[in-house]
């Protein structure tokens, strides 16, 4: 008599498959993890289901409506693996960034610049083919009043052992020191402990993750910047607003620069391939680079178009005599908003022309910071399943909070939409979006002698979460934003209720940007001044005012698998 084979061994592959569905990522894997280490016929079915592309592939796509997801651009297209470890990631960001207080999974801090880092921006390459299109080129580029422009690796970056506290020392130093490497330490710099002075930090950044640098000649208001993935050309547009760093002298050099760095030369090089001198002084205030062509936001609030190969350019209509806080350059329009709060959006014709479509305001208070998020999905690696004709986000913070408005830049007589707004009483920095707009991050300072500082997160739809992405960087007793219902564009906003107290926190001091292994407390202050962020990756750029930089990671991208 042929043996009876359990009900539970004929349920098909389908079956499984649809249960995984109604379970998380991280369950799914801790189930297949149990399952491997068992040959029964029905444990197979569930680790050959947990594995499966009809199991993550639905739920990438699903998923990927509701929140930003890592995507991997190759040629054969997203694996199973890739799938798997994006919605990983995603899970592991949402369970932290809903999570009063959330600490990374690392953090590293390091000193780029001398002075006030005045511009950050993250910028994912294309995927390595010959590493099955599962490792992405990563950098960071930072600016600063110094005139220096700076490429990091943050591949390298997130590579050293930093975990919640800040790492102590470079990986690169603890090899020198080992080796007594004479040729890449100074003369009295092996056996002995580092000087905390700032051309000596940035030096041992520089050993350990510095791609390329370029003096530029004047501060640095703003950058942008774009790679060829076929070229492995990084091309990047820096603006300039005393330009040669003497007010007297304002029409010597270029309000703003292109650069090119070619990836596959070495030794690496940032070379000038063109400039925009404007016949008046304009004092660049944003800079935004697609393809062939940089728009130029300026204080005295002209918008010039360079197309920097051919030397075409133009200004645009002037409506808002403000100050431009930001804009956009996007395949047929772009999009300015001014300081004062108004929102203009041009439609391009050609190359470098365009003309007045619509304009709107955001609100009734200048504007201390204003951040767009961005509809190119390859360019940040990410990928959010949203419709073609999508709505840009705008981030704004006015003296009174923080606000988020959607833009649908193609119907540009139709005003904004106010999808949040949170009233904070304390005093705000600034704040930078995500590239898809679902989530944001907010810097600003409690007062106080040190200053405190604080960081908050914002998601669309949920309350603002204080979060501790440096350990410089406590949490207050009670938020301190308020949650206001949404109101038409142009409309006066609603009577706030009355503010509750402050709460001092610990102070975010200067001893967090020295790099030695012994630092030595500083009556000297730092302060946060520039934020970026990452939101399919959960990476937090946080820069400051003596030009240190800390590189929260809350996904965990290089633990994950």
């Amino acid at each position: 008599m042929a043996r009876q084979v359990p009900a539970v061994h004929r349920v098909p592959l389908e079956i499984w498959t649809a249960i995984y569905m109604y379970m998380a990522p991280h369950e799914i894997v801790r189930v297949r993890k149990v399952c491997i280490h068992d040959l029964t016929q029905t444990m197979r079915a569930m680790f050959i289901a947990g594995v499966s592309a009809a199991l993550w592939h639905p739920m990438y796509t699903e998923r990927a409506q509701h929140s930003p997801l890592m995507t991997y651009t190759s040629s054969q297209g997203m694996s199973v693996d890739a799938m798997e470890r994006a919605l990983l990631v995603r899970d592991k960001i949402d369970r932290a960034w809903a999570t009063r207080g959330a600490q990374p999974e690392r953090v590293i801090r390091f000193r780029a610049h001398v002075n006030r880092i005045t511009s950050v921006r993250l910028l994912v390459g294309a995927p390595d083919p010959r590493k099955g299109g599962m490792e992405t080129p990563y950098w960071l580029l930072t600016g600063s009043v110094d005139g220096y422009v700076r490429v990091w690796d943050v591949n390298r970056v997130l590579q050293q052992t930093g975990s919640l506290n800040v790492t102590p020392e470079l990986a690169v130093d603890a090899v020198l020191r080992s080796t007594g490497d004479e040729s890449t330490c100074d003369e009295e710099e092996a056996g002995r402990v580092l000087p905390t002075d700032p051309a000596h930090d940035i030096k041992r950044s520089a050993r350990a993750f510095l791609v390329a640098e370029v003096d530029t000649g004047g501060d640095v208001t703003s950058i942008d910047a774009q790679v060829d993935p076929d070229m492995r050309i990084m091309t990047i547009a820096v603006g300039s607003y005393y330009v040669c760093g003497s007010f007297a002298d304002v029409q010597s050099t270029a309000g703003a620069l292109l650069y090119e760095l070619r990836l596959r030369s070495l030794p690496h090089m940032l070379d000038t391939c063109a400039s925009l001198d404007p016949p008046e002084w304009g004092g660049t205030q944003c800079v935004s680079l697609l393809n062939d062509v940089v728009a130029i936001g300026t204080y005295t609030g002209r918008v010039y178009l360079l197309h920097w190969r051919s030397g075409e350019r133009a200004v645009l209509e002037q409506v808002d005599r403000g100050s431009i806080a930001a804009l956009s350059l996007l395949p047929t329009h772009v999009v300015v908003v001014s300081r004062m709060g108004h929102i203009t959006v041009y439609e391009r014709h050609g190359t470098v022309q365009a003309t007045l479509g619509g304009q709107h305001t955001v609100g009734q208070h200048p504007l201390l910071s204003a951040s767009l998020g961005m509809l190119d999905e390859r360019r940040m690696g990410t990928y959010h399943g949203r419709a073609a004709n999508q709505a840009l986000s705008l981030l704004c913070v006015d003296p009174t909070g923080l606000t988020h408005w959607l833009l649908d830049y193609q119907h540009f007589t139709t005003p904004p939409t106010q999808v949040a707004h949170h009233e904070m009483s304390e005093r705000l920095i600034g704040a930078s979006v995500g590239a898809s707009g679902h989530h944001g991050i907010l810097a600003s300072s409690l007062g106080g002698v040190p200053p405190i500082c604080a960081a908050r997160l914002y998601t669309c739809g949920q309350p603002l979460v204080p979060i501790r992405p440096t350990p410089d960087i406590s949490l207050p007793g009670d938020s301190l934003s308020v949650p206001m219902p949404p109101v038409p564009a142009g409309a006066p906003p609603p009577s706030s209720p009355t503010p509750p107290q402050r709460v001092r926190v610990d102070s975010f001091s200067s001893t967090s940007t020295a790099s030695s292994t012994a630092p030595s407390l500083s009556s000297r202050v730092d302060m946060l001044t520039e934020t970026a962020m990452d939101e399919a990756r959960g990476l937090l750029c946080l820069a400051s005012v003596r030009g240190a930089v800390w590189i929260a990671d809350y996904g965990g991208n290089i633990d994950t698998m």
